[in-house]
């Protein structure tokens, strides 16, 4: 069977849509985790056909000699490199004993090894609940998606982890018996990665959650955190402090899966360490350049909505000041970071300059998204 590995993980995931990142910003963001004591890094993300739609496809070798002199980095600064495997699309339950998809799937687990992984990291997320035309021989869909995280760990003689396909407890779809069938099933020594009560979770808590019920040991579970991602919602931004007082010691480990931005998520690495409080949180910003002026329209960037509906609603104060702060923004800092942040600041602008009425039609007309233009 394969190690296991007992350290706590805490560091970043690659695992959003709409962003891919270069090398060099990837060893970047592994010196990031190393100044903040993070020791892992998640590649997983699903703009990389090789790694999701076209997984059966062997890496070439042009990425492979920059993902092992990433993960030989990696090495360097103590921080562990996980491999994502995403076959869920379409991989044939039929073949899980023998036959093409198992062959295509350790075939890539092992280019990925060979390469330097630390571990891998079965991803069986974002699927339909259509299973059955894919079971073979399984009647449980949670089943066989912890036999096929137990068939790899089998073969490798590393930590493997699995996040599956009910990762987080609103995902009702095809949800019935899942769980429970997976606990059942699932290695105890393949840990787990999970979201919690929500996919995008305002609570870090898993003891009363669903997984936990299910029979999978809360020791055993990573917290896949999309608290700041927004590739669901990509005109909007989270800067707002991080929502627990340190990082959770009830389970295995917690992973920040952000935004795909390099300054922007370095700043959220730091924020998750460090910013734990108004003052705390204040320091990270100031610490990463963030200009003072930021901090009278920060409201507006603060966390997403609570899945609730319970929020108070955003104030942003006097709107002349925080026009004047925008404009500081906008127009006087420069930086990395300021960069990244222009289309959210400039689009705050335009929200303000709306809602108070001191926009024209025609500069109406020029800013706003086609069918929005219609609406209003």
């Amino acid at each position: 069977m394969t190690k296991h590995n007992d350290k706590n993980l805490y560091g970043y995931i690659e695992g959003y849509y709409g962003k891919l990142l270069g090398w060099d910003d990837r060893a970047q963001l592994l010196m990031t985790l190393h100044n903040l004591g993070m020791n892992s890094y998640l590649y997983a993300p699903k703009e990389d056909p090789l790694h999701r739609f076209e997984w059966r496809k062997p890496y070439p070798n042009d990425w492979r000699r920059g993902f092992a002199e990433f993960t030989h980095k990696a090495s360097t600064l103590g921080i562990n490199v996980i491999a994502g495997l995403a076959p869920g699309l379409d991989f044939d339950f039929g073949h899980i004993n023998g036959g093409a998809d198992r062959a295509a799937l350790m075939a890539k687990a092992h280019q990925l090894v060979k390469d330097g992984a630390h571990a891998i990291c079965l991803l069986m997320d974002d699927l339909d609940a259509h299973f059955q035309n894919r079971a073979g021989g399984f009647t449980c869909e949670g089943a066989a998606h912890a036999e096929l995280a137990n068939i790899i760990a089998a073969e490798l003689d590393l930590p493997v982890y699995v996040t599956p396909r009910i990762y987080a407890d609103e995902i009702t779809d095809g949800a019935a018996g899942y769980l429970k069938a997976f606990a059942n099933n699932l290695d105890a020594r393949v840990d787990v990665f999970i979201c919690g009560k929500h996919i995008v979770a305002h609570d870090l808590n898993l003891i009363d959650g669903d997984a936990v019920a299910a029979g999978i040991a809360p020791e055993r579970l990573i917290i896949w955190d999309n608290y700041y991602a927004n590739d669901y919602c990509p005109r909007r931004l989270y800067l707002g402090a991080w929502r627990s007082n340190g990082l959770s010691p009830k389970n295995k480990g917690i992973m920040l899966n952000p935004t795909g931005q390099l300054a922007t998520d370095q700043l959220l690495l730091a924020i998750m360490r460090h910013g734990h409080n108004g003052e705390s949180w204040r320091n990270v910003l100031i610490d990463h350049g963030v200009p003072l002026a930021f901090f009278a329209v920060a409201d507006a960037f603060n966390k997403p909505p609570h899945p609730d509906g319970n929020d108070a609603p955003i104030s942003l104060g006097d709107p002349t000041a925080a026009l004047t702060a925008l404009d500081e923004m906008l127009w006087q800092w420069k930086s990395p970071l300021s960069r990244e942040l222009y289309p959210f600041l400039m689009g705050l602008r335009h929200d303000i300059l709306l809602t108070t009425g001191q926009m024209d039609d025609r500069r109406r007309d020029k800013i706003m998204p086609p069918l929005l233009t219609n609406y209003y």
